[in-house]
């Protein structure tokens, strides 16, 4: 296949969220405020993920500071 790299390649754009009625909408509220129960373990590697990426965001924000001040 031959790329023409004068050609932009672009996403599709994203479709609008449709609007529900009826049954539709009532089973969707239904479902929307039932509780979703999981295990102790898919909690733990809930958690571990988010203190993981937390801790991502902040060795970021860190290192974004460390070359601001080495600019300055």
């Amino acid at each position: 296949m031959h790329w023409n790299i004068k050609k932009k390649i672009m996403a599709r754009p994203i479709k609008e969220t449709p609007i529900l009625y009826g049954e539709d909408a009532r089973r969707f509220e239904a479902r929307m405020q039932e509780r979703r129960r999981i295990s102790s373990e898919e909690r733990a590697r809930i958690n571990t993920n988010y203190e993981l990426v937390l801790g991502m965001l902040k060795r970021g924000e860190e290192l974004k500071r460390q070359r601001h001040a080495a600019t300055v």
